[in-house]
């Protein structure tokens, strides 16, 4: 299991962090929020990158034109691939403008890649999910962590059981729950919780004084995500034999 590290690019700190941090492992980047330089600077440092379209950042009552969206983020990705992406998110606004035109959007992004990544929602349908590991066979596909959501918790090994006989890699988006993340071993899983720790004023499983948390948030943020390489590290060494990593 590889856990993905989310939000570094859209942190206002991210010039002193980055300066603090020598090198990342496995960090997932939004479209909608990283600027091209940024943007090259994490990839210089990080093992394994995926992007996300930043389609959801839109759902707060902004008017947006989707297929020009779409034509800009494909052309991005045209002009940025390398090997060390593993993959794009499509544009997973179902609940917007509906699931037809989410797989016109998919097939804009396709024509540039191979590395786009279906992310399945409950109003699909499960039909639709067995279908989508039957088309993506061999490749990555997405499913949503939020609790009681889309899927129960009980149900995920389900989920990943029917993917794998498919040959289908599985990420998890929003996936952060140890309970979780301790008894299914999804390929793919994301958390921002090192970032949501720095602005609470922690330090991994340590309270720091607010007022050092407020005058030295670049440092603190830096520390909690060192500290979250290393449960990058823990997971991935826990799941490595049956993930085939």
């Amino acid at each position: 299991m590889r856990v993905f590290l989310s939000g570094l690019e859209a942190s206002g700190e991210f010039e002193d962090i980055n300066r603090i941090v020598q090198h990342y492992k496995w960090m997932l980047i939004s479209f909608y929020y990283t600027k091209q330089d940024v943007f090259e600077k994490i990839l210089s440092k990080s093992e394994l990158m995926i992007v996300d379209s930043g389609a959801h950042s839109f759902q707060k009552g902004k008017k947006v034109d989707w297929e020009e969206y779409t034509k800009q983020y494909a052309e991005w990705i045209r002009k940025n691939d390398c090997d060390k992406i593993v993959g794009y998110f499509e544009m997973d606004v179902d609940n917007i403008i509906g699931y037809d035109k989410v797989l016109q959007l998919r097939k804009m992004l396709e024509s540039v890649s191979d590395k786009i990544i279906p992310v399945w929602h409950k109003n699909r349908g499960i039909s639709e999910f067995k279908k989508m590991c039957e088309q993506y066979a061999g490749r990555v596909v997405a499913i949503t962590g939020f609790k009681n959501e889309d899927i129960k918790d009980d149900q995920y090994i389900m989920f990943l059981k029917y993917a794998k006989q498919h040959g289908c890699k599985v990420h998890c988006l929003g996936m952060t729950r140890k309970a979780i993340l301790g008894s299914v071993p999804f390929d793919f899983v994301d958390s921002s919780s090192w970032k949501q720790q720095a602005i609470y004023g922690r330090v991994g499983n340590r309270k720091v004084a607010r007022e050092f948390s407020k005058t030295s948030r670049s440092v603190v943020m830096a520390e909690n995500l060192l500290q979250a390489q290393k449960m990058q590290e823990k997971y991935y060494r826990m799941w490595q034999k049956v993930c085939k990593d």
